[in-house]
């Protein structure tokens, strides 16, 4: 999230401090939530993997009026310290996905490298220059080109919401019925 989804560092600058909307940078974080969310409208499933505290991510979300972004448009959010190569293989495994399947981006490239030599088939962006380049960094590989759209893609982020909501059930539940209880 920071430097990436706003600029700043919100265990540092808090809210009222990171970068998002107005003049320049906060306005191309807010171009960059924009591309991002048209990816979700394709069908593309939005996770976060970042180091913070996830209070503190939430609240950006949910309070921040330059949010783009809202935790609606989150399938699954991964904040905390952990190592973001982990965190990675937690979302395809939560998601049943393939490690090809993903795309990591971030500003770090020590993060970039360590996902690359842990998971190497995940695609990995390193967002290493000036926040308004950040879309042409997003779109200079093609990861997200596709030809075709159905309508159904818009709604694959409610779909493996459900599905990660499921797995969680089923762990929490001790026998089959209390799992099929607890879904009403």
């Amino acid at each position: 999230c920071d430097n990436t989804l706003w600029g700043g560092i919100i265990g540092e600058d808090g809210i009222d401090g990171i970068k998002i909307g107005g003049g320049y940078p906060g306005s191309s974080f807010v171009l960059f939530q924009q591309q991002i969310l048209n990816f979700k409208h394709r069908g593309i499933i939005l996770a976060l993997s970042t180091k913070n505290n996830e209070e503190d991510v939430i609240n950006v979300f949910k309070n921040h009026p330059m949010m783009i972004l809202k935790l609606s448009d989150i399938t699954i959010i991964k904040a905390n310290w952990d190592d973001k190569a982990a965190n990675v293989s937690q979302i395809a495994n939560e998601l049943n996905i393939g490690l090809d399947s993903i795309v990591f981006v971030d500003d770090s490239k020590f993060e970039c490298e360590w996902v690359s030599s842990k998971l190497p088939e995940v695609k990995v962006i390193h967002l290493n220059e000036e926040p308004c380049f950040h879309i042409n960094k997003l779109l200079d590989r093609g990861y997200f080109d596709s030809l075709t759209y159905l309508e159904e893609d818009n709604k694959k982020t409610e779909r493996y919401k459900a599905e990660v909501l499921r797995k969680k059930l089923i762990k929490g539940s001790n026998t089959y019925e209390d799992y099929l209880k607890s879904l009403n």
